[in-house]
């Protein structure tokens, strides 16, 4: 049977952390609801994947080796366009 509780908004107000500390550890889910209506679903998150440190070195020394990598800010272009795009505009005219 899944792991859902039921809570009013005041409710989820008054106790956040410990709803939260509840989702993240129990795994189970939460649904809050205001006169009547249901208007948010609490659910657990993913883990995050953390990489090694081979992958890490090995986009860092890519990037400095210069293999393939592409930094926009680098095209004249580009940084042409955003001069342009982000200078002031003048408001006076100089007679």
């Amino acid at each position: 049977m899944a792991n859902i509780k039921i809570i009013s908004a005041t409710q989820a107000r008054n106790n956040w952390f410990e709803i939260l500390n509840w989702v993240n550890y129990e795994k189970g889910e939460v649904l809050v609801k205001k006169n009547k209506r249901f208007y948010v679903r609490i659910i657990p998150g993913e883990t995050p994947k953390l990489e090694s440190l081979d992958e890490v070195l090995n986009k860092i020394y890519g990037r400095l080796a210069n293999k393939k990598s592409y930094f926009p800010y680098e095209d004249k272009k580009i940084i042409k366009k955003e001069k342009k795009a982000n200078t002031p505009p003048k408001l006076w005219k100089k007679k």
